[in-house]
């Protein structure tokens, strides 16, 4: 039976505090007059660009523009963003924006007009949080091209600084107030591991084991946009499962399946990522072999990921086991969350190894940003390593905080592969 947790506390107007003095940190470092941080809209799960949320505690979707050490002003993306504030309001809910702070038309020109009316000058030095590339999905930057316009055509001369990198670096090792919104994710993300692990078994199938999953989250007061899920006695795909994207009637789970999944587990918009591997009965002796090397690939990377190491150092580490299996893998072993950065996918093959990848135009991998960075106890990252032998793939893992001596495990059950009880 697993244990109980207490609901942690709404972050405070200290935690607020800080936040905002990072805002100007950023600035006072790289000689703006103004930084500007985008929010991409909500629900664009998993990996949202919601740097906006770092700094309101609210509704997503907004454009926080500091100026000077003046508070920010919130430019959001509709009137009912305002409606949601009043209630809040109404209720008693602690809140970090007040009223005036908050305007509704986040666009280009409303922007550019903003940015007129809190004073800028006609060169000014402006930074932004949006511009450098955010893998899995933001290659290009999350900003859209009509909000650089109207920022651009308002202020011809701008001089423009690209500062994520800066926000990540100032932002990576967490507090004691947001560690304990992460502890908190990882405790539902282990409920949802559970809930898939009781759902698995012959006959159901794999929406039936989504929604479980699912509804475990929602029942605890979490959050969780997308589930990646699939299913088969071999299986090397990764994403979320066909019949959500495509009309077809989700897979029906059978004796001798692997269930393979990436269970997402949000609080406060902090997130946790659990890799549930569920083995229906008996397996093909390959996906037992790919789980012991995940295994071991886990337990390699939790002994290395401690403060003063660098994150390249861990990703070579990791992958360790992997290299001398002769296995592949689909997806990275490890990557830093809360926020995204550093990706390790590591030198070993990739499913270009496969004689079906011949036929593809390109099956190129993703790159390894970030292997240069030094760690700090407090970051927070996704380990998920996987391996495959042919067809027969693997993952497992969860969410580990760096400590002084070796990571810190978050959760247990998904880390190893898990077994249908039926």
């Amino acid at each position: 039976m697993k244990t109980s947790m207490t609901i942690p506390l709404p972050l405070s107007l200290a935690e607020r505090d800080r936040r905002w003095k990072i805002a100007q940190t950023i600035m006072e470092r790289n000689q703006l007059d103004t930084l500007i941080i985008y929010g991409d809209r909500e629900s664009a799960a998993p990996a949202p660009f919601c740097i906006d949320h770092y700094f309101t505690n609210d509704r997503l979707g907004s454009v926080v523009i500091f100026h000077k050490d003046k508070k920010p002003v919130i430019i959001t993306f509709a009137s009912m963003m305002i409606a949601d504030h009043m209630q809040a309001s109404l209720r008693g809910d602690q809140q970090w924006i007040e009223p005036e702070q908050i305007y509704v038309g986040k666009t280009g020109s409303n922007i550019g007009a903003m940015l007129k009316a809190i004073g800028l000058s006609d060169h000014p030095k402006i930074g932004i949080i949006g511009l450098e590339p955010y893998p899995p999905f933001y290659f290009d930057g999350a900003l859209p091209h009509r909000t650089w316009k109207g920022i651009i055509e308002a202020f011809p001369k701008a001089e423009i600084t690209a500062v994520y990198h800066d926000f990540f670096k100032l932002t990576a090792s967490k507090s004691e107030e947001e560690l304990a919104l992460i502890r908190y994710a990882a405790h539902i993300g282990e409920a949802m591991s559970d809930a898939m692990q009781a759902t698995v078994k012959p006959g159901i199938s794999e929406a039936e084991v989504a929604a479980a999953i699912t509804s475990t989250c929602i029942a605890k007061g979490g959050f969780t946009a997308e589930i990646l899920l699939g299913s088969g006695p071999e299986y090397i795909g990764w994403g979320p499962p066909a019949w959500q994207y495509r009309s077809q009637a989700p897979r029906i789970i059978q004796e001798g399946d692997i269930v393979l999944s990436e269970i997402f587990a949000l609080y406060g918009m902090y997130e946790t990522q659990h890799q549930a591997a569920v083995a229906v009965g008996d397996i093909h002796p390959d996906l037992e072999r790919a789980a012991a090397v995940a295994r071991e690939c886990y337990e390699e990377g939790l002994g290395a990921l401690k403060a003063g190491v660098t994150f390249g150092e861990v990703v070579d580490t990791m992958e360790k086991p992997l290299l001398e299996s002769g296995g592949w893998h689909v997806h990275p072993l490890i990557h830093s969350i809360n926020p995204y950065g550093p990706i390790g996918f590591g030198t070993a093959p990739g499913i270009e190894v496969l004689p079906q990848a011949m036929r593809y135009g390109n099956a190129g991998r993703l790159p390894n940003p970030g292997r240069d960075l030094v760690l700090q106890a407090g970051m927070c990252f996704a380990f998920e390593p996987n391996c495959a032998f042919d067809r027969h793939l693997v993952n497992l893992g969860g969410t580990v905080i760096v400590g002084e001596n070796e990571g810190i495990e978050l959760n247990k059950n998904s880390t190893h592969l898990m077994r249908a009880q039926y």
